[in-house]
């Protein structure tokens, strides 16, 4: 045990004024007469060892009534829960959570700056020779190498205030391979953050005696919230001129009912619909907007709420891209299928193409939504290996059995097509019910198909029989759909039904490389491109619509396909750019992590828990608003509470005497 203030100690002399007072008895004697000696009688006899021990046990309280308040003054602490903010071996990492949580208000102003504030008071206290980091969720390299005081000062006044969350692991991690880079033995950690409950996760963290931690939770005065926290289309085939509809779902993180809440739908900043949404406390409800796009290409939408003060969740950004032309390509010996190609080849809504397997154009293939497998090709594995690759980019397959390989599977009963899962998602644009009397296809020669080629297989139309006609297998983001029959008269009559043609518009429709409705911060970081030709040459660059901001990202090609890896975490959400020099490839929408919105944060009491259950060094969990003294080590020994156990002593040595002296005769 080590004392804050020594000097105090000085005043443990005053012991010896109760030792004098028990040796030299003060008290005057007091005559009293008495005419005989029957007044003795009401006198109460008094051992004589009986008092010296009653004298000596005062005595003993006394003494440790002004020992305990000396002890208390002089501040008693721990030497091992010293900081080392003075040792030439620590660094000082000073971790501010710049999540966007953390723009919630306080008393006056936003978390961050209160945050920055203290932050600059802890900096400034400390020996100007030491060495500092800045820890943020921005990771920016220039802060994390050893800094010293003023520039320290200058990292915390430009930090970037906006960043995704970052996790406490990763932070922890973080601080030990910077003092293992830069030689230090141990480092102290000051932490404001406002411990959203999805930030502290110390799953398979393992501590680090040599890391000091001072955590100061910071609280706003807002605990409520209402945000957006998805959407998503009722069809994902987007069409010019065809109806959509877009649905919002929207949380309500509050303890009270929201009535009437409007929601706001733009595309290109033109405002498209407008609906009201009623959502219980802490639950969540869902609200769609019908909207019709004119023209192809890609349209910027935003779907928004009001909702003060957190407002940086009420919007949500998302690209609705309407392709002008959808590829097909038919991998055949042959000239292809007949049906097929009078359906496709006909509509200049597709580019039909029919190709051999074995010559088949690799770059065309990848800028395609449909493949589809004849019979007849008679595919390799490294090509069926191709398919499968395109499927999971999210293209979508057809597969046609072969008379020649499946021969030992043929099988030429007549049967009816019995059921339609009308049920599936895939049917929800097709009809909207199947009547009793339905004419429905007839099957002459069909195969059993394989289910376990393919992981995730549907069955979506069955025989009278039971065996499958038609099975959807989805693979990565895309799909494979698999026939039991080709489609020549000998085999079914169903190019001829009217199921036909809205079922291949559909799996045609449903091919995938569509682009993604909308990316979030922090957790995507990549994005992938399916026109190779756009980086054959020249540099690609990702901008904002302001374009005030400009990012170099790699690109990688894979599977025919450009892969752009953003290797920095770009500013903010809003609407980016792929660019081949003043060629937008691809306009992409980003949107902040959702976590960020859920209003759940740990107190003061449950994040010390938290952390010593983990065997973390916690030197003390306190308010920002505490540190208040010049002297670092003054402000940590002020938040030990042996001197409260000093001051208890005392009371209850003043106590004890009191009761003695009072009732003990």
């Amino acid at each position: 045990m080590a004392f804050l203030y020594p000097n105090m100690l000085f005043g443990l002399f005053a012991l010896a004024i109760p030792i004098i007072i028990h040796l030299f008895n003060f008290r005057r004697h007091k005559i009293v007469y008495f005419s005989n000696t029957a007044t003795l009688k009401t006198i109460e006899q008094e051992n004589a060892k009986t008092k010296k021990l009653k004298y000596i046990i005062s005595l003993i309280m006394r003494m440790l009534f002004i020992a305990g308040l000396v002890f208390a003054f002089a501040y008693p602490y721990n030497p091992e829960q010293k900081l080392k903010v003075d040792d030439a071996d620590n660094l000082v990492a000073v971790y501010i959570d710049n999540s966007m949580s953390m723009h919630s208000q306080s008393s006056e102003i936003s978390l961050i700056e209160d945050a920055r504030a203290s932050a600059r008071k802890i900096v400034s206290n400390i020996s100007p020779s030491q060495r500092f980091v800045l820890l943020t969720n921005s990771r920016q390299p220039d802060n994390e190498y050893p800094m010293n005081q003023d520039e320290m000062l200058m990292s915390i006044d430009a930090m970037q205030t906006e960043a995704s969350p970052m996790s406490f692991n990763n932070l922890y991690e973080n601080l030990q391979m910077i003092m293992k880079r830069n030689g230090f033995k141990s480092a102290s950690l000051f932490m404001y953050s406002d411990f959203q409950d999805n930030m502290m996760r110390v799953d398979g963290l393992v501590a680090d005696s040599a890391i000091q931690l001072v955590a100061m939770p910071l609280k706003s005065d807002y605990q409520q919230n209402i945000y957006i926290d998805t959407v998503w289309l009722s069809s994902p085939i987007l069409q010019k001129g065809l109806a959509n509809e877009i649905n919002v779902r929207v949380v309500n993180e509050s303890g009270k009912d929201i009535n009437g809440l409007p929601v706001n739908f733009e595309i290109d900043s033109k405002s498209v619909a407008f609906n009201t949404i009623d959502i219980p406390a802490n639950d969540k409800n869902e609200v769609a907007m019908q909207f019709v796009l004119h023209d192809s290409g890609e349209n910027n939408a935003t779907v928004s709420i009001n909702d003060y003060p957190i407002t940086f969740d009420d919007t949500y950004n998302f690209v609705l891209n309407v392709r002008p032309i959808i590829k097909i390509v038919e991998l055949s010996a042959g000239v292809g299928d007949l049906s097929i190609k009078t359906l496709f080849s006909n509509d200049s809504l597709f580019d039909y193409q029919v190709m051999n397997p074995y010559r088949i154009d690799q770059q065309y293939l990848s800028d395609c939504q449909m493949v589809v497998v004849d019979g007849d090709a008679n595919l390799n594995e490294t090509m069926w290996q191709t398919i499968i690759d395109f499927a999971n980019n999210g293209g979508s397959v057809v597969v046609f059995p072969s008379e020649v390989s499946d021969k030992s599977n043929l099988s030429d009963d007549t049967l009816s097509i019995s059921t339609i899962s009308s049920h599936h998602e895939f049917f929800s644009d097709i009809f909207v019910n199947i009547p009793n009397n339905a004419d429905l296809p007839r099957v002459y020669k069909h195969v059993q198909i394989d289910k376990k080629r393919f992981y995730n297989t549907l069955t979506l139309i069955s025989l009278q029989n039971g065996t499958s006609f038609f099975t959807l297998s989805k693979i990565g983001g895309g799909n494979v759909f698999s026939f039991a029959s080709q489609f020549g008269k000998d085999w079914t009559n169903f190019a001829d039904n009217a199921l036909f043609v809205p079922i291949m518009y559909k799996v045609a429709m449903l091919g995938g490389q569509m682009g993604r409705l909308s990316y979030t911060l922090g957790v995507d970081k990549d994005i992938l491109i399916n026109d190779l030709t756009a980086f054959s040459d020249g540099d690609v660059r990702i901008r904002d619509a302001q374009g005030s901001f400009e990012m170099i990202p790699m690109v990688e090609m894979r599977n025919n396909r450009a892969l752009i890896r953003l290797y920095d975490e770009l500013p903010g959400a809003g609407f980016y750019t792929v660019n081949k020099g003043d060629e937008v490839i691809e306009t992409t929408a980003w949107n902040d992590s959702r976590k960020e919105s859920k209003m759940k944060f740990l107190d003061r009491e449950e994040v010390d828990k938290l952390l010593k259950d983990k065997g973390l060094n916690v030197l003390a969990v306190m308010k920002a608003d505490e540190i208040h003294s010049n002297d670092m080590m003054e402000m940590m020994v002020r938040r030990s509470m042996l001197w409260k156990s000093f001051i208890i002593l005392a009371l209850i040595s003043l106590l004890i005497e009191i009761l003695v002296l009072r009732f003990w005769k």
